[in-house]
Formats: structure tokens, sequence, C-alpha cells
């Protein structure tokens, strides 16, 4: 590869946003609903989640710890071609005040690597409109290449395994068979003009690969984050839980298989809302770690980006 070609790229590493100390949740909620001021009873909901994850009044960013760290490996192989920064679709710092770093920096090709290995049509349009209203704040638009998603990534995929396997063997039942894995994943909403069925494929070859590598004994796929007014994908995550208690099964593995760093939202349905109703329902629970700053990840993340900006600048 020649290094000319990278010479001067931004990446945007693309997150979803999330508060970070309590004093956070009104301002973080008012931009998630468009500024829109957030309900007494959603401003609740919101402190409990954050409370319950971070056994705190803050939390610290995951994703900010993700961006780091590639950011350190892109230097490490290439100097100072590439500057990463982070950018949050919904707080701070915002996707828009990330451009305007780059542009001030004299950068004007930045490639787009959102934190979801699997993209829905929803999340590819949020993305879209994201990237298109930041473009209107910075002095200077620049040229955008979006990486939509990267499911086959062999870091990616061995961080999953690796961590399923870890957690399975803190069940003492050294029986596979009796275990059933619940892969999760955010839900989309969806309708017959805008169906979500090559998502719902993608996570389940996700799954079903896991399960075939680890030796389940069946493998189950639910969504969580389902919000607001039409049809969204389910089943939710407890009724998954249900179902896999009425099978027989004594164990459950869950497995978060399209978010890659620890957020407030997934951490609470894996470590509160599942863990909770397992133990209701007699179910051994344990769940895999999420992939985070893991060096196989980093490493392919890195050459992922080497190799689009080598396309994109040609």
């Amino acid at each position: 590869m020649n290094h000319e070609d990278i010479l001067h790229t931004g990446v945007l590493v693309l997150e979803y946003g999330e508060p970070a100390t309590l004093d956070d949740i009104v301002p973080y909620l008012t931009a998630h609903y468009h500024g829109h001021p957030p309900s007494p009873e959603d401003i609740a909901y919101m402190r409990e989640r954050c409370q319950r994850v971070w056994s705190g009044t803050s939390g610290d960013s995951a994703a900010r710890r993700l961006a780091a760290a590639l950011d350190d490996e892109l230097r490490q192989r290439y100097g100072s071609r590439f500057q990463v920064v982070l950018g949050a679709r919904h707080w701070h710092p915002t996707v828009a005040d990330a451009l305007a770093h780059l542009v001030q920096a004299g950068i004007q090709y930045v490639l787009v690597l959102p934190l979801s290995p699997v993209a829905s049509q929803m999340s590819l349009r949020s993305y879209q409109e994201t990237l298109e209203h930041a473009q209107t704040e910075v002095a200077q638009p620049v040229r955008l290449h979006l990486i939509p998603d990267w499911p086959d990534l062999p870091g990616y995929r061995s961080a999953l395994t690796i961590n399923a396997t870890l957690a399975l063997e803190r069940l003492p039942d050294r029986d596979r068979g009796r275990t059933a894995l619940l892969a999760i994943a955010h839900s989309v909403a969806e309708s017959a003009r805008k169906p979500e069925a090559e998502y719902q494929w993608r996570l389940r070859q996700t799954m079903q690969r896991l399960v075939s590598t680890l030796g389940c004994g069946a493998g189950y796929l639910a969504y969580y984050g389902a919000e607001g007014p039409g049809q969204w994908l389910g089943p939710d995550v407890l009724s998954a839980l249900d179902e896999i208690a009425r099978a027989g099964f004594r164990h459950v593995l869950a497995v978060p298989i399209n978010t890659v760093y620890d957020n407030v939202e997934v951490c609470y349905e894996l470590d509160v809302r599942m863990a909770e109703r397992a133990a209701a329902l007699g179910l051994g629970y344990v769940r895999a770690a999420i992939p985070n700053a893991a060096p196989a990840l980093i490493a392919d993340l890195a050459t992922l980006i080497a190799q689009m900006a080598a396309v994109f600048r040609n």
C-alpha cells in the first residue's frame, strides 16, 4: 500500500452517546428527543439505569477508550497519517464538533466508522442524516466515506467467541447441551415498506455460528431497546428468557452480538433486567463480556481503516 494514499485522513468513530454523570441526564434526554424536554418518568428511569450500571454517580466512556486505542494502533503503524476523533449522535462531542476539529486540522477526507458491526436500514438512515446535518454546521464541508458495517471482521468474531467461551466456563454444569445461547441486539423499527430482513438474517448467522462453535444446546435471538410507535423487531430479551425456561434448559449464556463497547443501555439489559429475570426463572445465568478495546479487534479495525482509506483517496 502506498502510504501517500492515506496521508492526512480523518477517522470519525461514530457512537450513539450517553450521559457521563447524573447531571447530564436531562440535557442528554433532551438531545435524544430532538430538543423536546423529557418527562419526569423518563428522567427517573434513566437515572435508575445509570445508577444501577455505574454503582455511583458517573460513568467512564468505553467508546472513548476504544477510539483512543484505535488512534494508538494507527499511529504506531502510520505515524500521523490518520487523525481519530470520536463523535456522538446524541451527546458530546457531537459529530459536528468532531468534524469541526478535523477541519481545523486541515483534513478534507474523513472515514466514518460506526461502532455497530451489523447495520440495519434504520441505523444507516440515521447515520446519513446525522452526517448530512453535521456537514451544514462546519466551516468547510469535508469528503465523507461511511463504512456501513463490518460483521465479518476476524478480530470481532474472535472477540465474541473468546468472551462467550470464558463466560461458559463460569457455569458449574459442564454439559453445554443444557445451556441455551441467547444472542441479543438492539431492536429497530420496520414496516412493509422498510423491512429489516437482512439485519435479522445477519444477526441470526452470527448467533448460529456461535452455537455451533461453542456446542450449546440451542440458540435464540432477541432484541432490546424498542421504543416509540410502530412495529419493532422482537422478541424482547425477557420473553426469550421465558421461552428458554419453558424449553427445559438449565442455563443461559447471554451474548451481545451487535455492540462492541460497554454502555448504559446494553449493560442494564444484561446485568439487571436479564439477570433478574433469569434468577426468577431458576436459570443459571452468565453473560459474555463486550469486546471493547480487545487487541485483535483494534488491530483489524486499523487494517480496515487503512484499506478503506486507500480506496477512498483514489
